[in-house]
């Protein structure tokens, strides 16, 4: 194992046990209690707004989010590594008088 390895897991474990230790603050001060984000901002909207909630276009349940999150990830991710090459790749193509030169940027 290299220099870089062992330094690079020893940070990964120092910040690991720093989140560790912010989940662990953030349940010992609000315990299980938690409620939703979603459930406040719904009840806030409605009580500015005076009307009835209106049901959205096509809701998810809650393994139906993290099952779409989960493949546009999947998707964005196989996307970003097709065009990787493409945009950040050393090589270039330059025309000249009847060749094609690949030249490489050092």
């Amino acid at each position: 194992m290299d220099k870089f390895d062992k330094n690079a897991l020893i940070a990964l474990a120092i910040m690991g046990g720093i989140v560790i230790a912010f989940f662990y603050i953030g349940y010992a001060i609000s315990g299980t209690n938690l409620g939703g984000a979603d459930d406040k901002v719904a009840d806030l909207a409605q009580a500015a707004g005076g009307g009835t909630p209106h049901p959205s276009l096509y809701e998810l349940s809650q393994n139906g989010e993290y099952v779409g999150f989960g493949l546009i990830g999947v998707i964005g991710g196989f996307f970003t590594g097709y065009i990787w090459v493409m945009a950040f790749d050393e090589t270039s193509t330059v025309q000249g008088e009847g060749t094609t030169e690949v030249t490489r940027h050092n």
